[in-house]
């Protein structure tokens, strides 16, 4: 059975996982499957706007970077109830097809696979959401480079939907119960499906054997290489910098 690397990151500023992300992406270690878990923070994505998408003078406790994938802004608030996974593989097409929809699906097939181990009606929405009974509860991005492609995504287990509003761009005073309303009934979280709190590193292992299921590989635990800490030492002054996050 062929091996891919595992690497659980931990608690990581997530300009320093950015910029890992972007090493792994443009290394030369083969197929990679991570998990990372974020501090309190926003990460916009490639194309979007800081200064539309939030009301800035409400986000001063937070780590904002962008990342290199498209998608929408991913955000973490300080209950941590989230598991945020990457995976680099080569593009081909079994098992991360060319089409973009369909790598995907590929992908999130493990975060469906997940929910359903928890007895949950999980589907995949395109082109990168997954979903339960159509709440919308995983985010996913994805970017490629030179015949390889990065996917990033988060399965929430618990979200402060509150929080998420008081820092988006919109007039709250006027709109907070219609959107928390609007929100509540399109997205939706782990731990209120079930009706009780999982232990997250229950979920990562159920999360870990789907993926090695899915893709029929046996994920052997490793670490970043040398080139790679030292491409993502040179990267991390992008991530860092108010030129690449608020461009």
């Amino acid at each position: 059975m062929e091996e891919w690397r595992f690497i659980d990151f931990g608690p990581v500023d997530i300009r320093d996982m950015m910029a890992m992300d972007e090493a792994i992406l443009k290394g030369d270690e083969g197929n990679t499957f991570f998990f990372w878990t974020p501090k309190k923070s926003i990460i916009l994505g490639f194309f979007q706007k800081a200064e539309l998408e939030l009301d800035l003078s409400q986000c001063q406790d937070y780590t904002i970077t962008r990342r290199i994938s498209g998608g929408g802004i991913a955000f973490s608030d300080d209950r941590c109830r989230q598991i945020n996974y990457g995976v680099v593989g080569t593009i081909d097409n079994d098992l991360f097809p060319l089409d973009i929809t369909k790598s995907y699906k590929q992908i999130c097939g493990i975060l469906i696979d997940t929910l359903i181990h928890y007895s949950l009606n999980a589907a995949f929405r395109p082109i990168n959401d997954v979903v339960v009974d159509n709440k919308k509860i995983s985010g996913n991005a994805q970017t490629r480079w030179e015949g390889k492609l990065l996917q990033n995504g988060t399965l929430l287990l618990d979200f402060d939907i509150e929080e998420m509003l008081r820092i988006s761009n919109i007039p709250i005073e006027k709109f907070m119960d219609k959107k928390i309303a609007s929100i509540r009934e399109g997205l939706t979280w782990l731990d209120r499906e079930l009706k009780e709190e999982r232990n997250m590193d229950e979920v990562r292992e159920v999360m870990k054997k789907k993926f090695e299921e899915r893709f029929r590989v046996r994920l052997k635990p490793g670490t970043l290489s040398k080139n790679e800490v030292e491409l993502a030492e040179k990267l991390k002054p992008k991530y860092y910098s108010s030129e690449w996050v608020y461009r």
